[in-house]
Order: structure tokens, then C-alpha cells, then sequence
């Protein structure tokens, strides 16, 4: 049977087909294209994405200038998985969310020993105390930063680093750490870094490293 050719074309749009003729295609019809809009669920999700970035930014750019060539590939995903959790869970952004954290799982501040930190009031001035618990008998280089930040997370107000040493053999005891006054609103976050030490230097071993962040009761 003979194929039967239609020698009647349309052009131009009819409802929603538009009719072109391609070199490709030849003639055919093809759907109206509409213009594709943003939920108000999808304004938001991107909203919240973005703020997160820029408190997790405050974090991870402080840190990294702490303990240069420490992080992984991993640590920037964990720092905004924080935030992103504490808004799934309609909980208000907070640093409380960091404690424990370690920079690098694979070496934990656990391994060197365990730390705690207090706040504490010494002649009517606010003083830091840690009091650490070590492993073994080396000895290590104690380092603190405090990051301090506005009641948003999106403004740094301050971000200080204080050190002292542990000399071989001290496998317990108390530091104290004077920083600068700040308002009482000021919302704190401090990381402490370990590094190991051998005849009072330090041994810049990785593994003899580790970082973590800590909230102070």
C-alpha cells in the first residue's frame, strides 16, 4: 500500500504546539516550554543553605588559619551538616552543636588524653580553666582559640588564641586562660589543639596532633 503524505503544513502556534520545520526533525509540533518558578519551600531550603554557609565560613576559615594543613576533605560538609541539622530540628543556631566535634575523626583528641573545660571567676575577672587528663607521659603544646560571635553566628566579634605547655611526665592538672572581656549575649565557640612535643619541641607529626571543639561550662 502506497504511504499517504500529508502536503498540508501548519506554522506558527496553536494552543500549546508551536509548529517548526528543522533540518534535524523535519516538521513536527512541539510543547509550548513554560518558565519554571522556585517554591516558596525551594526559597527557603536555598535561604537556610546559604546562611549556614556563611556561619559554617566564620568556623572553617578561623580553623583552618589554627591548625594549617590539618583538615580533610571531609571537615567543611560537617561544619554546615551542624546548622543544617539544628534547622531541621527547628532548633534556634547555636555552637552548643559543636562540642566534642573532632576536626578529623580519624585522629581523636581522645586518643592524647581527655579535657574539660570551665568558666571560671578569679578576683572578680572571668578566666578559662582546662583540666586534662593525658594518656602517657609525653609531653604537648596546649593551644586555645575562642570564637566569638554575634547572637546571628554571621558576625565575629572576636577570634583569639591562647597556648601553654605540658611538660613529659605532667599527665594531669589545670591550665588557666585569661582572654578579653566580651558582652555576656556573646555566643562562644573554642577549639583546643594537641600537639605533641619531644625535648620541648614540637614533633609535627600528624598523628601527634589532634583538634577539637569545646563548649565551656
Amino acid at each position: 500500500m502506497a504511504k499517504v503524505r500529508s502536503i498540508i503544513k501548519l506554522s506558527g502556534t496553536i494552543g500549546d504546539i508551536t509548529f517548526v520545520d528543522s533540518n534535524a526533525y523535519g516538521f513536527h509540533g512541539r510543547k509550548k516550554r513554560t518558565i519554571w518558578e522556585k517554591s516558596d519551600g525551594m526559597i527557603s531550603s536555598s535561604t537556610n543553605q546559604t546562611q549556614a554557609n556563611l556561619m559554617a565560613k566564620i568556623i572553617f576559615d578561623a580553623v583552618n588559619e589554627f591548625a594549617p594543613g590539618f583538615k580533610n576533605g571531609q571537615f567543611w560538609s560537617r561544619l554546615v551538616s551542624v546548622f543544617r541539622q539544628q534547622k531541621k530540628a527547628n532548633l534556634a543556631y547555636n555552637y552548643a552543636g559543636f562540642n566534642g566535634m573532632e576536626m578529623r575523626l580519624d585522629y581523636p583528641t581522645s586518643k592524647k588524653g581527655r579535657f574539660m573545660l570551665h568558666h571560671k571567676n578569679e578576683e572578680g575577672k572571668r578566666s578559662l580553666e582546662l583540666n586534662y587528663y593525658l594518656n602517657n607521659t609525653a609531653g604537648y603544646r596546649l593551644s586555645i582559640l575562642r570564637i566569638a560571635a554575634d547572637e546571628t553566628l554571621l558576625t565575629p566579634l572576636s577570634i583569639e588564641k591562647l597556648e601553654a605547655e605540658i611538660k613529659e611526665g605532667e599527665k594531669t592538672g589545670n591550665l588557666h586562660f585569661h582572654f578579653t572581656a566580651l558582652p555576656e549575649d556573646t555566643q562562644l565557640l573554642y577549639v583546643l589543639q594537641c600537639e605533641q612535643l619531644k625535648n620541648g619541641i614540637l614533633t609535627g607529626l600528624i598523628n601527634g596532633k589532634s583538634v577539637v571543639f569545646m563548649k565551656a561550662n
